[in-house]
């Protein structure tokens, strides 16, 4: 495992759950919204009627010339925005999937990489990425206190990794421009594995309609799209029980606010993995004491706690007397920045849930679930998880405002219909998993490195990230056993969106160090007459 002083190690950090469903194994959608229960009546006016047939869409395409400078170098570059078809077992059209590709002219022949990027949700469309710090424009941000009003803006974004490779966005069924058509209905797309093999079956399209067979090949998906992404890469590469061999290898995976369904905490053992997330959002606000050792040194002591004393502690906790826990209490108070009594009273099990309530307290304000550092006034709340959350409620207006100002402005995308940047109500809710499945996809990740040992995986994470805390896929790392040659995790200053403000400037040069390391592969062995058998 290679890890950066700058970026914030966490090496031997054995951090959260499961960043989509707190210690499960299982990876079900990110609906927040339903908690479980049916959608509340005013959802459901936004509704579509599943059983409605929709008239076919003829394909869109749109292309725009575009330069820029990334990574300190001129550069000259394609859009091209548009709809791939895709079909059922019988060849029949059902949906199209509308994406951006992000092309540099290049001379012929060259073969760069080509990194095939979406969100989470599952019903999440790829804007985040795309303004956030991957595409070649990217929305201003004021990182912290973001202007929630109009007018938004985009600027040239110099540390896109267009600088290394091509970049193809991609807005999952139901997202986006992306709809089912024709003969499609929602049961086509809205399920783990036919949401995989759609993603599949568009990167195939994708890679044959434009002659990048030979180009080294990533995937990188945010939240959801780290479970997407260690399904897809499975399925890339195919086999008997894929029905075929597709053999479509990967140089690497990139995984960004989830653990790709790798971790599966047991017991109190989700404790340990999400201390250090609430230890850190205790140092940024203030409530612990700030040693001179600094942060890294603070959260490698939360660490030692939550594994040597923490979890032990509550394995055992019906045989401690009363001194012995509330010595305990008191410790954990230091690093949390809670009152004993509080921890205490809960056997000192403090969940991220009610830590977002019980930091600022004092202060009458709750801490955002995307990201501890954003808050808001607990009072008026009406408890939506995403539109009330202090962070995803703050910085949604500015990506999406900025967003679609581009496409429709800058690249002159002129469809009459909305750009469906979130449906929780006709993707995220219904999208489920089909009785008797296998479940396992860290184990589906697990087995492509296995399969391919050159291919080369980096996790990264933010701090601050309440939903899916910062140490979730390194204990699924460990968990696995995965390769150590074949793995690499980052920590940065930011929350579930790891670009967000400077730590971006950060992630974007690891991830073009990434993309070129993993590109360079293993040179082919230069054939000897001793090798050749003569």
């Amino acid at each position: 495992m290679r890890t950066s002083k700058t970026s914030g190690s966490i090496a031997g950090l054995l951090l959260s759950a499961s960043v989509f469903c707190t210690a499960q194994a299982t990876t079900p959608p990110e609906n927040p919204a339903s908690g479980g229960a049916p959608m509340p009546p005013e959802a459901l006016v936004w509704k579509a009627a599943p059983g409605m047939a929709r008239a076919p869409i003829a394909p869109r395409r749109f292309i725009r010339q575009r330069e820029g400078a990334f990574a300190g170098k001129p550069m000259a570059y394609t859009v091209i925005a548009g709809d791939t078809a895709l079909k059922d077992n019988v060849g029949r059209p059902i949906g199209s999937i509308f994406s951006f590709s992000y092309v540099a002219k290049v001379p012929a022949g060259s073969q760069r990489p080509v990194v095939f990027i979406f969100n989470g949700g599952p019903g999440s469309s790829s804007l985040w990425l795309q303004m956030g710090i991957l595409g070649p424009r990217k929305v201003a941000f004021n990182d912290g206190a973001p202007s929630q009003v109009p007018p938004y803006r985009t600027i040239n974004n110099p540390d896109s990794l267009l600088a290394v490779a091509d970049l193809v966005f991609i807005d999952p069924i139901g997202t986006g421009f992306s709809r089912y058509w024709g003969d499609g209905k929602p049961d086509d797309f809205y399920g783990r594995e036919e949401d995989a093999k759609a993603t599949v079956d568009f990167i195939q399209s994708w890679l044959r309609a434009n002659h990048r067979w030979n180009s080294p090949k990533f995937l990188l998906g945010e939240s959801y799209g780290t479970t997407r992404a260690a399904l897809v890469s499975r399925r890339l590469f195919g086999g008997a029980f894929q029905g075929t061999l597709r053999g479509i290898a990967l140089n690497g995976v990139i995984m960004m606010g989830g653990n790709g369904g790798l971790a599966a905490p047991k017991g109190n053992e989700v404790h340990a993995t999400t201390f250090t997330t609430m230890a850190a959002a205790a140092w940024y606000h203030g409530k612990v004491r700030k040693e001179a050792s600094g942060f890294e040194a603070f959260i490698a002591a939360a660490d030692r706690f939550a594994q040597g004393e923490l979890v032990p502690a509550m394995n055992r906790w019906e045989a401690l007397d009363a001194t012995s826990r509330e010595a305990l209490a008191r410790k954990e108070a230091g690093f949390l920045g809670l009152p004993a009594a509080l921890l205490l009273a809960k056997n000192l099990k403090e969940d991220p849930s009610d830590f977002q309530h019980d930091l600022l307290v004092d202060q009458h304000k709750v801490l955002g679930t995307y990201d501890g550092r954003y808050v808001l006034p607990a009072a008026n709340s009406l408890h939506d998880p995403v539109g009330d959350d202090a962070a995803m409620g703050q910085y949604s207006p500015a990506f999406i405002g900025a967003f679609n100002s581009y496409i429709r402005d800058d690249l002159g995308i002129d469809i009459d219909d909305d750009y469906t940047v979130i449906d929780f109500v006709n993707v995220n809710f219904p999208f489920s998993m089909r009785a008797g499945e296998d479940v396992s996809t860290g184990a589906d990740f697990a087995a492509t490195l296995r399969r391919n040992p050159d291919m080369q995986f980096l996790s990264v994470q933010g701090w601050f990230d309440m939903f899916g805390a910062v140490g979730s896929a390194h204990f699924g790392i460990v968990q696995r056993q995965l390769p150590p040659a074949q793995v690499e995790e980052k920590a940065y200053w930011s929350g579930h969106m790891a670009y967000v403000g400077e730590a971006g400037v950060k992630l974007a040069a690891d991830l073009r160090q990434f993309i070129q390391r993993a590109s360079a592969g293993r040179s082919a062995p230069v054939a000897t007459s001793q090798q050749v058998g003569k």
